[in-house]
């Protein structure tokens, strides 16, 4: 083609006839530059298309990374009920004049709370996966990108929850082992059931350590009820994205 192009230029350029030469030659290039931005807008339209590939798995993933957030707090709520009750249950008898009759009760209670103790921890591996690779800016919608950036941004508070029940709960282990007899908590750990115990399975009756546990229990209390809290808020954020990015992509 472009060596047809050039014998007609030449032969032109023989026969003398310069302004048809020159109007083909204009001609020639006007060709040239609509190819090349045919070919540029291919390219773009390609790119467009890819990108919105992309973009549709990124929110199919982002999807299930939702509904397991969602499935996480309703799991957290249930599983704190369990806590709340050992910790109610623990001061109660730990209090009790009579508090080494007790003593399979409180042991049991005492060890298996941290057990059923847990920390709300919702998928972040897709938002993590976009914002690390830059691809956060395929999101055209911008009511779905600002969800997202809310919705994750938010989890920062939940975070800092976690960590504080973390602190008090190292702190009531501590204590833990200072109020009953460490053979006994071992075995409640191992057979996860009560044990035949006795009064000496409390080896100590001071007040202030007794308190310094139940003080511990209390915070751990109080951080993880203010957690249930914020994971309340954050379940119904997650349930509007969902239903946003259903409504905006067109999911079923």
């Amino acid at each position: 083609m472009i060596k047809l192009f050039r014998n007609i230029r030449q032969n032109l350029l023989k026969e003398g006839k310069k302004a048809k030469y020159f109007k083909y030659a204009v001609g020639e290039i006007v060709l040239v530059v609509i190819g090349i931005l045919i070919a540029l807008q291919i390219n773009n339209w390609n790119e467009d298309q890819a990108n919105t590939i992309i973009e549709r798995n990124y929110m199919k993933n982002l999807l299930e990374d939702l509904q397991n957030d969602s499935k996480i707090y309703s799991s957290y709520a249930k599983n704190n009920i369990v806590v709340y009750q050992y910790i109610d249950s623990l001061v109660v008898y730990l209090k009790s004049p009579e508090r080494k009759e007790y003593t399979s009760k409180t042991s049991y209670w005492a060890r298996m709370m941290t057990t059923k103790f847990s920390r709300a921890q919702p998928v972040e591996r897709t938002f993590e996966q976009m914002k690390s690779s830059g691809q956060l800016k395929l999101i055209k919608n911008h009511k779905v990108a600002d969800g997202i950036s809310q919705y994750y941004n938010s989890l920062s508070e939940l975070q800092q929850y976690n960590e504080a029940a973390i602190l008090w709960l190292a702190d009531y282990l501590k204590t833990v082992g200072k109020v009953f007899d460490g053979e006994v908590l071992l075995k409640i750990l191992k057979e996860r059931k009560h044990q035949n115990t006795d009064a000496s399975t409390l080896i100590t009756e001071d007040r202030e350590t007794i308190n310094e546990l139940l003080s511990s229990a209390q915070y751990i209390y109080g951080v993880v009820k203010i957690s249930e809290i914020v994971c309340d808020k954050r379940k119904e954020a997650a349930l509007d994205l969902i239903e946003l990015i259903k409504k905006e992509y067109q999911y079923e």
